[in-house]
């Protein structure tokens, strides 16, 4: 039986180096890495920063909350509200742009510094997906590779989100991919190990900010540890190095975990064992083989759906429609060439098959996540689905079979997937999360972001004629201190002393909605929100703001103990 470890040990070993890549492929990264970044810079120009502030919400808002205290403050414990506790939450992608947020004093300023330096964290990440992606092609196809990575980051809705917001999944990508082609360096050198110290300090740093980002950061030792493997069987590791390579990681992660108890366990922990109690387990499985990996060969491909297949945190429907159905069969059938190449590389590709397998179980009961987490580990998706791919088309068409007629064909099936792609992007460019009649194209894409725009810049004008000092916001789950990040008022979070303080302070509940997938139903969403408030008292509500337009509302009413 051939030894797989020593084999793809073998096969890394002799990989070309990213920067000898680097520097053969510069007109190629010139070219599309260049135009990407211009086109996603003239778009931060464009675009009014008052259309992103409804998408200040959950993991980006709590974000930019633990890197404002950390420049108020000097420390990222935050408060969603002034009578809640800090909460538990991974500090690291905030602190990331906390710079942003110490060098300007106006949210709008702090907010595209932000946005342009995530543009240099995508690029990072789409080169070394492409470095990557370029081990199964040949030299003189090495640039499809970086056109391929940066066109696959232009189509995605999420890796386009990560430029206008300050989320995890880019740095977190960016960190564990160096600290792969690090470990690959380091390992695979015929040298010994401590003649590249610091390249291992260098691996350190990246593993830790990695860790910092996501806690799931620990499977990169699966990686090295399949490289370690290989070379301890070429004989190449004295026995105080394997003692080494062995101790540290272990104490390493030990170390990460006790810094970062509180919110591993208060959060993080807490959320898979939900999923397990709670979940729906065969729509993991859907989700998983039917959205969640054919959504990392095709960067839009959940947007093919008539509505998001998630319905909520624990069940989905992948069948609202016959062609909802299909869609999810054509997502299986990514999915097992992707398995298929899997096992067809597995001599090659070993470290990368269990570094993918590694995290899976915990990836896939994270239902309305999974799709967003593998995220990082598209390169290696890309790697297995062309293998896979390969090797069906050289079993049904024998080599040297391929004809003038077989090549049309095939050229003209990539053409209709690349329009099909980008159409479905043209159609739904927002509204992604949303119902397809509720898509807005890139056609209509100005005439939506003015209105969002304009409707919360009026908000916020609003909001800020509020005194600061004793003024208290009350707003939806979410959305509980957005305006303390946008104007620096403060948030109550309702409770049994809510009618005390609405008879001393001037408290006002906010509902507002800027996304399609919100504004849907804003009567609704404005009346649950009074009945929460009814748990805590009686009240009277007086209309003090509102604004309404095509594709965002919003109203704020002042809250007062009723008479």
């Amino acid at each position: 039986m051939p030894d797989l470890t020593k084999q793809s040990f073998d096969y890394h070993r002799g990989l070309e180096s990213p920067l000898v890549f680097f520097r053969r492929e510069w007109k190629a990264i010139a070219l599309f890495g260049g135009g990407f970044s211009l086109l996603m810079a003239a778009a931060i120009l464009w675009i009014d920063p008052a259309f992103f502030y409804p998408r200040l919400q959950t993991d980006t808002l709590y974000y930019y909350l633990k890197a404002l205290s950390l420049v108020q403050t000097g420390s990222t414990s935050a408060h969603l509200a002034v009578n809640v506790p800090s909460f538990p939450y991974a500090a690291m992608p905030g602190v990331l742009r906390a710079p942003f947020i110490a060098l300007f004093r106006d949210f709008d300023d702090q907010l595209r510094g932000m946005q342009l330096f995530n543009i240099l964290i995508l690029d990072a990440v789409a080169l070394m997906s492409a470095y990557i992606f370029s081990w199964t092609l040949d030299r003189r196809h090495h640039w499809l590779a970086i056109a391929f990575a940066f066109a696959f980051t232009a189509l995605s809705p999420v890796w386009i989100a990560n430029i206008f917001s300050p989320l995890a999944d880019a740095p977190y990508a960016a960190f564990t991919l160096f600290a792969i082609l690090l470990s690959i360096r380091i390992l695979c050198d015929e040298r010994p190990l401590l003649a590249n110290r610091g390249l291992i300090v260098l691996y350190c740093v990246a593993f830790v900010l990695a860790f910092l980002m996501r806690f799931t950061a620990p499977v990169l030792l699966v990686f090295a540890a399949v490289l370690a493997r290989g070379r301890w069987k070429s004989r190449e590791l004295s026995p105080a190095a394997k003692r080494w390579l062995i101790v540290t990681p272990i104490v390493a992660v030990v170390l990460l975990v006790a810094f970062n108890f509180q919110a591993i366990f208060g959060r993080y922990f807490i959320e898979p064992i939900s999923f397990i109690v709670k979940g729906d387990k065969p729509a993991m499985l859907i989700n998983l083989f039917g959205v969640a990996v054919p959504d990392q060969i095709l960067p839009d491909f959940h947007l093919g759906f008539s509505r998001p297949p998630v319905i909520d945190l624990f069940y989905a429907q992948f069948a609202h429609t016959a062609t909802d159905a299909l869609w999810t069969l054509v997502g299986f059938a990514i999915s097992a060439i992707v398995v298929f190449g899997m096992w067809r590389a597995r001599n090659r590709f070993l470290p990368e098959t269990l570094y993918l397998f590694a995290p899976l179980i915990v990836l896939t009961l994270m239902l309305p996540s999974t799709s967003r987490y593998l995220m990082s580990y598209q390169p290696f998706l890309w790697i297995f689905f062309y293998q896979g791919a390969r090797a069906l088309f050289r079993k049904l068409v024998p080599s040297g079979s391929v004809s003038r007629g077989m090549r049309l064909a095939a050229s003209a099936a990539a053409a209709l997937v690349i329009v099909a792609v980008g159409g479905l992007r043209w159609y739904r460019v927002a509204g992604t999360g949303a119902d397809r009649s509720l898509a807005v194209s890139l056609a209509r894409a100005p005439e939506f972001v003015a209105d969002v725009s304009k409707t919360f810049r009026s908000v916020r004008s609003f909001v800020e004629t509020l005194p600061k000092d004793s003024t208290l916001l009350i707003s939806g789950r979410g959305e509980v201190g957005r305006w303390t990040a946008i104007t620096g008022r403060l948030y109550y979070q309702p409770d049994s002393a809510l009618v005390t303080v609405a008879a001393g302070k001037h408290v006002y509940l906010i509902v507002e909605c800027g996304t399609l997938e919100v504004c849907q139903s804003f009567p609704e969403w404005k009346n649950r929100m009074l009945d929460r408030l009814c748990m805590f008292g009686e009240f009277q509500y007086d209309s003090v703001f509102a604004v309404k337009s095509k594709w965002a509302r919003a109203e704020i009413l002042r809250v007062k103990p009723a008479t």
